[in-house]
């Protein structure tokens, strides 16, 4: 009896080990921040022409993408987030964060440091 008891104790822990070590591929999963996102107005006004362009993935990775005198420039980032903030990291170091909200098909960031906010719709 007392065998029975401790293996049950033990498959047990396995499952809930198991459960716990899926929730953060959880999060970046359902996440309503998947997608491919267009800069469409920042706190000037409408942007149009070249539009930065962030692709979020369900791995919590993803690209952003940037011009500048016509030439567009791929970054690899990588995110997360946290309640109502988003985190994102480049691979030099730099990280960039949000306080997000969506409405609709558009995504309002709000830069921490500076309080400016970038709209940006998802394509």
């Amino acid at each position: 009896m007392k065998t029975k008891k401790f293996l049950s104790l033990i498959a047990f822990a396995f499952i809930a080990a198991a459960l716990s070590a899926c929730a953060e591929d959880d999060d970046f999963y359902y996440s309503p921040l998947i997608g491919d996102w267009v800069l469409v107005a920042d706190e000037y006004g409408p942007v149009e022409g070249y539009q930065p362009i962030f692709q979020f993935y369900s791995s919590g990775a993803g690209t952003y993408i940037d011009y500048d005198w016509g030439n567009e420039y791929t970054y690899d980032i990588y995110w997360v987030t946290d309640g109502n903030r988003l985190y994102i990291n480049f691979d030099d170091g730099q990280q960039w964060a949000y306080r997000w909200d969506i409405d609709g098909t558009l995504l309002y960031l709000t830069d921490l440091d500076s309080g400016s906010v970038l709209t940006f719709q998802m394509y």
